[in-house]
C-alpha cells in the first residue's frame, strides 16, 4: 500500500472497512439525495492519524440538482475513508470522463 507504512506522507492508497480501495487521484461525488449542489471532488492525499485514515479532497465543482448546471466550488475537505462507499449518506466513485 505504501513505500513506508510508518510515513503517512507516502500513503497513496488504503482499503476502507468495506474493502473499497481508496487511491490518490480518484474522483468521487456525493451520493446523498438531499445534498444540493452535488459536490464532486478529487482525492489529493491520504493521511493516517492514530490508526484512522482520512482522504484529503479538493472539491472541484458542484452540480445543481434542479438545472444540472455546474456550480463553482473550490475547497479542500477531509473525509473519513470509511464513508467512501455508495450508500445513501456516503459517496460514489465517478468516471473521470463524466462531464457532470
Amino acid at each position: 500500500m505504501t513505500t513506508n507504512p510508518h510515513d503517512p506522507t507516502n500513503l497513496t492508497e488504503v482499503a476502507n472497512k468495506r474493502g473499497t480501495v481508496i487511491r490518490v487521484g480518484q474522483q468521487w461525488c456525493d451520493n446523498s439525495p438531499t445534498r444540493d449542489p452535488i459536490r464532486h471532488f478529487t482525492i489529493e492525499a491520504i493521511e493516517e492519524t492514530y490508526g484512522h485514515h482520512q482522504a484529503i479532497c479538493r472539491i472541484t465543482h458542484g452540480t445543481d440538482r434542479a438545472t444540472g448546471g455546474r456550480v463553482p466550488i473550490d475547497r479542500v475537505v477531509s473525509i473519513d475513508v470509511d464513508r467512501l462507499h455508495p450508500v445513501r449518506t456516503g459517496y460514489r466513485q465517478v468516471d473521470p470522463s463524466d462531464p457532470t
